[in-house]
């Protein structure tokens, strides 16, 4: 799947992660210009948002399933970039007492055990742990913040499903409630989703603090 092949891109929303709250930021300066988030204050004029992290995620069918970049792909020719950029990588994950991270170029092609809600929420059956004779309850899912969300996305039938689930009260219940039997998993259908850092909480949304909540923090869901 080169740049070339893709569609017609549809901008999202921005959205604000904060101790585990998420709000729709509509307004306060924010808006997307040029291909890119900017944000307008009084002290400090206009300025590009400070980006963290990227994932681009595809779902090709059922065999295949989910590949991912760790970049933008439709911004860049992967056929001619460097690596990493000039492939796609499966899921892999990194297991430590029960807690599956996610990234690309991990040691582990499985799930840390094969029984957890969100399992199916998000479309990774066929990444449960190889166990099979007895239930092994997955303490949670962590790591890449954008490959997560990218997940949850993929787990909403449009763009009105997503928005939704993520600015609910409790949007962890509500992703998790039986009766969502819909979602996006469809033929080659991509999302990319963008990490930045939020210019309102200087302290609290550092690349240091990003980081840690990744990879040694509670996992994002469970």
């Amino acid at each position: 799947m080169y740049r070339a092949g893709f569609g017609v891109q549809i901008p999202g929303r921005l959205f604000r992660w904060r101790q585990g709250n998420i709000t729709h930021v509509s307004n306060g300066g924010y808006q997307w210009y040029n291909g890119d988030w900017w944000h307008n204050s009084h002290d400090r004029g206009q300025n590009l948002l400070t980006h963290y992290r990227t994932t681009s995620l595809f779902w090709c069918n059922d065999f295949t399933q989910f590949l991912m970049l760790e970049s933008d792909a439709t911004t860049q020719d992967m056929e001619t970039a460097a690596p990493p950029d000039n492939r796609w990588y499966p899921l892999t994950f990194n297991n430590v007492n029960g807690v599956s991270r996610v990234a690309v170029a991990l040691d582990d092609q499985y799930l840390a055990g094969n029984s957890a809600w969100w399992i199916e929420r998000l479309g990774l059956e066929s990444y449960r742990s190889l166990e099979r004779t007895r239930p092994v309850e997955v303490n949670g899912l962590g790591g890449r913040i954008a490959t997560i969300f990218a997940l949850v996305a993929f787990s909403c039938r449009d763009a009105n499903d997503l928005y939704t689930i993520l600015t609910s009260r409790d949007w962890c219940r509500r992703l998790r409630s039986p009766n969502r039997a819909h979602h996006g998993r469809r033929h080659e259908r991509g999302v990319v989703v963008n990490v930045y850092l939020d210019p309102d909480n200087p302290v609290g949304s550092t690349p240091a603090t990003l980081e840690y909540l990744e990879w040694d923090g509670d996992p994002i869901l469970r």
